[in-house]
């Protein structure tokens, strides 16, 4: 009997103590369960952005810049103006042989559908119809020109390249001074475009659309967010969850309020 009460003695001792009765340490330097990360979500409701009607939003004239209809094949269709009228209308010239990022001199030098920029000739677009330009270009760049002596629009736009640069880069767009990187066309395509002043919340509207790291979606500057887990920027509880809408570049989206 004696013997039966030392045990359990000593076993209610060695419950207490455990470590000192030889039990195994229950602490651990395992590392603890890391924060959750902030939600993605992908949209597959959103259908692809239709292009606008560029033929249509072009200069009338008696040709049309996107299409070249109205000229011969020989000839290209491009504006016209002068040093002592601020007018500008579509034309029919000779046309070049110089294509899309070849270089020029004057307007006369590219071919069919191009006209002379800064030196390199790009293609000829309007309304923004991305359709009108080539691979990996976007129809982004107003064109504008001095007739008469003043700066006039010629009511049609320039194809640049697109896929530049990384919207959510502050500095993706630092050798181009008063440029920055943002999301140009409903495609999701980006490039170098100027400066905005619209921030976060505020009206917006195409051509003076929203600030780098904001895109302009149904009127107002929304923040774009890294689409990949645990990346930044991501979206605070009370800015939404990262959405990855179709209009979208890869690897961004959307800071969305629950729809």
């Amino acid at each position: 009997m004696t013997t039966v009460r030392h045990l359990l003695r000593w076993s209610l001792l060695c419950a207490l103590l455990g470590a000192a009765c030889g039990a195994a340490e229950t602490t651990s330097d395992a590392p603890l369960d890391p924060p959750e990360c902030p939600p993605l979500e992908e949209d597959f409701i959103a259908l692809p952005a239709q292009p606008p009607d560029g033929p249509g939003a072009c200069a009338p004239g008696v040709c049309n810049y996107q299409t070249q209809d109205g000229c011969p094949a020989s000839e290209a269709c491009r504006p016209r103006f002068n040093g002592t009228e601020p007018v500008v209308a579509p034309a029919c010239e000779p046309a070049g042989a110089a294509l899309a990022g070849e270089a020029c001199d004057t307007p006369a030098d590219c071919a069919r559908g191009h006209y002379c920029a800064d030196g390199v000739c790009r293609k000829l677009c309007c309304g923004g119809d991305w359709t009108g330009c080539d691979a990996g270009e976007s129809c982004l760049r107003a064109l504008r020109v001095r007739a008469g002596g003043q700066i006039v629009s010629a009511d049609a736009s320039l194809c640049f390249p697109v896929g530049t640069c990384d919207p959510l880069d502050p500095m993706s767009c630092g050798d181009e001074p008063g440029r920055e990187c943002k999301i140009v066309d409903p495609t999701g395509a980006v490039a170098c475009a100027p400066k905005s002043s619209a921030g976060l919340g505020d009206a917006c509207a195409p051509p003076e659309v929203c600030q780098q790291g904001l895109s302009c979606v149904g009127g107002r500057c929304v923040k774009l967010c890294a689409y990949a887990a645990c990346a930044e920027p991501s979206c605070t509880a009370e800015e939404g969850t990262c959405v990855h809408f179709a209009r979208n570049p890869r690897g961004v989206g959307e800071c969305t309020i629950d729809r």
